[in-house]
């Protein structure tokens, strides 16, 4: 019995498991395993072949950062997140000169190498494709400014961030390429007292134990070029104008007008904007049996090798004119950028400086050598200059300040002069004897007479600091975005503003996305410099940011774009027509100038920022708009910025939207313009008289690099 139990117990097992097994659905057998491989190191850029990675897509990056001033150092972790494009077993981030120290992939701990910029990410396990994952890179180091003065830029409070078309690397780990935009969320930790401006929209700050950590918010998609979290000292404007979150930041440095040394009073050069100068103060001096010096302080603020600060001398009555050299060091042999260019304004020069075979300046002329110094003294700076070889005589003597028809400084302070004899010293004092025998003599034979010229007088006799006047031109932020919007459609971010700090010799403006940044050199010259520089960053917002390029060699579609806008603004502002500026643009460069040898819609590396590519850029949207005419050309401005909201455009892409907006076959308009190296020819009826005056321009600037 009990063996035949456990014959009926061990049969229905077998049939209930028979059973069992018919019912369940059929199992599917194990696909094969998928295969990971290596993303490409490279974005695939033939201008930048190194430049951002292949892979995955960034989609966000959060970045908390410290940084101290006082050591340069930064520490920071970044939590990045991406979406794996093919099966990934590795995957490379731009970093350059930073140290990492600890890297995660989706919480887990991930090995990794950096080697010459490159930091490759090994997962502890594959990602497969489409998969979103996050990255976590803990790095740290002193960030490096790069070779052209751009980037991370150590100034004397802090950092300024900015530059074109490497920046993001230098200071958090990135897919370093505008064609993988993502948002961005900053937390940047600095000394208490200290401001970090970054990009989109301020959500606060909170200071603990001596630091304060600034918080900010970049939704909409950008390039990595164009972030930025400058940190310093600035005075903070935050407003709101027509929904728009406007933040304005500028270093209170600039609003410091330059102090006397000693007494009440000093010598002011003044500032002439836009026209060239040449200011003496002068002065005959006697000077002992056994020699002696000139000796004064003088705190300059001048343009860096195009503008000079210098002491003339010559024997009274003579020709023998030559410069003196200051003892301390102040001066050099330099002479720059300017010569020979200011010769044709200045030919007196000519007796210190001459033009070589190759078309370089030598330190020497006619009748003496070229010592001076230029750019920024920061602060008062004494000169002692020797008058030896007029010992037992007298001497004529210059403290001379002499500048181009472009931009300036603020300009020369001179206090506190000592003369060998004492006759003659002084300090400028409202004394009844105001400058004790030196006078202004004016700019010599061959220059164009001076604007203004020295003056004495206190600090508020001087003029308005580069602080105010960047404050009144941001005071035109609202109406340009005004006029962008009614030419471009509405304005494509939530915020919006600009940046100035005081770093002299910064020398370009870049359109970092919601918050252009501004060297400060702008603000010296004409109200119209600074307003036509606002108006081609903020038109960049459009075209160059939410629009960005797909490749480098597409940069036509930012400059060419943004250098107009500033051609409808003065159109708009009646100060001339975009005819009357596209003809003087072509006029001014004959078929034979160099100008016309960039093929600015493939400019290569090294001519990215050639002032071709502003300039005729803007003239091959000119002739686009004589074309189609104004219905079907500002139909496809606002159509092109629309359809491409927050995405990345080509030149190919810009060409076919023209031609199906305007129903016209646009192929040979755009291959002369764009792709030709040749001056394209311009039909005799679109041919008009220029005006004799025109507004400055950003692309005919030197300071226009960006």
């Amino acid at each position: 019995m009990r063996r035949h139990a456990l014959v009926l117990v061990s049969t229905l097992s077998g049939l209930a498991l028979g059973a069992a097994l018919l019912a369940a659905p059929a199992q599917a057998r194990p696909g094969p395993r998928p295969h990971f491989t290596p993303g490409a190191v490279g974005i695939g850029d033939p201008y930048f072949p190194t430049d951002g990675n292949g892979g995955y897509d960034a989609q966000h990056y959060g970045l908390d950062v410290r940084y101290d001033p006082a050591t340069d150092r930064l520490t920071g972790t970044a939590r990045i997140r991406a979406r794996a494009t093919q099966n990934l077993s590795r995957f490379n981030l731009d970093l350059d000169g930073l140290t990492v120290s600890a890297v995660k992939v989706n919480g887990r701990r991930a090995g990794w190498r950096h080697v010459d910029g490159e930091l490759t990410v090994i997962p502890s396990r594959g990602l497969r494709k489409r998969s979103t994952f996050t990255t976590e890179v803990t790095y740290g180091g002193v960030p490096a400014t790069l070779e052209d003065g751009s980037g991370f830029i150590h100034t004397n409070d802090g950092a300024l961030i900015v530059g074109q078309p490497h920046v993001a690397a230098t200071w958090y780990p990135v897919n370093d390429h505008p064609s993988d935009k993502a948002s961005y969320s900053f937390r940047v930790t600095v000394p208490q007292g200290l401001e970090a401006v970054a990009n989109g929209v301020p959500r606060g700050h909170r200071t603990h134990k001596g630091w304060t950590t600034w918080a900010w918010e970049a939704r909409e998609p950008m390039a990595s070029y164009l972030t930025t979290a400058t940190m310093g000292e600035f005075a903070l404007k935050d407003y709101r104008y027509d929904g728009i979150r406007m933040v304005e930041a500028i270093d209170p440095q600039l609003y410091e007008p330059a102090p006397t040394r000693t007494g009440d009073q000093y010598a002011i050069s003044q500032v002439a904007g836009e026209a060239a100068s040449y200011k003496r103060l002068s002065r005959t001096v006697e000077v002992p049996a056994g020699g002696g010096e000139l000796g004064f302080w003088v705190d300059r603020d001048t343009e860096t090798d195009w503008d000079f600060v210098f002491v003339e001398a010559r024997t009274p009555g003579q020709d023998d004119w030559t410069t003196l050299a200051d003892l301390g060091g102040a001066t050099s042999t330099s002479v720059g950028d300017a010569c020979p260019f200011w010769l044709s304004l200045h030919p007196f020069l000519g007796h210190y400086q001459s033009v070589q075979p190759d078309d370089t300046c030598a330190p020497t002329g006619t009748t003496g050598t070229w010592n001076a110094a230029t750019g920024s003294s920061d602060g008062y700076e004494q000169w002692r200059v020797d008058l030896g070889a007029w010992a037992g005589g007298s001497v004529e003597v210059a403290i001379t300040y002499a500048s181009d028809d472009v931009f300036q400084g603020m300009g020369v302070f001179v206090d506190d002069v000592t003369t060998p004899t004492g006759v003659g010293s002084t300090s400028f004092e409202d004394d009844g004897d105001t400058f004790d025998g030196w006078a202004v003599t004016g700019a010599p034979a061959g220059s164009e007479p001076n604007p203004n010229d020295w003056i004495a007088g206190t600090p508020a006799d001087g003029p308005p600091t580069l602080g105010e006047k960047a404050e009144a031109n941001f005071a035109k932020h609202p109406q340009v975005l005004d006029f962008l919007q009614a030419s471009f459609g509405p304005y494509p971010f939530s915020a919006s503003g600009g940046l100035v700090d005081a770093h002299p010799g910064l020398g370009f403006a870049l359109e970092n996305q919601t918050r252009p940044i501004y060297a400060q050199e702008w603000f010296s010259g004409s109200d119209e410099t600074a307003e036509g520089v606002i108006v081609h960053e903020l038109a960049h917002q459009w075209y160059g940011d939410s629009l960005a390029l797909y490749r480098w060699s597409d940069i036509w579609l930012n400059e060419g774009f943004a250098s107009y806008a500033e051609w409808l603004w003065w159109e708009s502002q009646g100060v001339a027509t975009a005819q009357e500026i596209f003809d003087a643009t072509y006029g001014s460069h004959p078929a034979d100038d160099s100008f016309w040898d960039i093929v600015i819609g493939d400019p290569g590396p090294d001519d990215l920022f050639a002032g071709a590519v502003y300039d005729r850029g803007a003239m091959t949207l000119h002739q686009l708009r004589v074309t189609v005419g104004d219905d079907d050309f500002f139909a496809i401005l606002q159509g092109w910025a629309a359809r491409n909201k927050g995405g990345n455009v080509t030149i190919p892409q810009f060409v076919a939207y023209a031609e199906r907006v305007s129903g016209q076959q646009l192929d040979a308009l755009f291959d002369a313009w764009l792709f030709t190296a040749q001056r394209p020819d311009v039909p005799a009826a679109l041919a008009r008289r220029a005006p004799v005056d025109l507004p400055p321009l950003i692309g005919s600037s030197r300071l226009h690099r960006h």
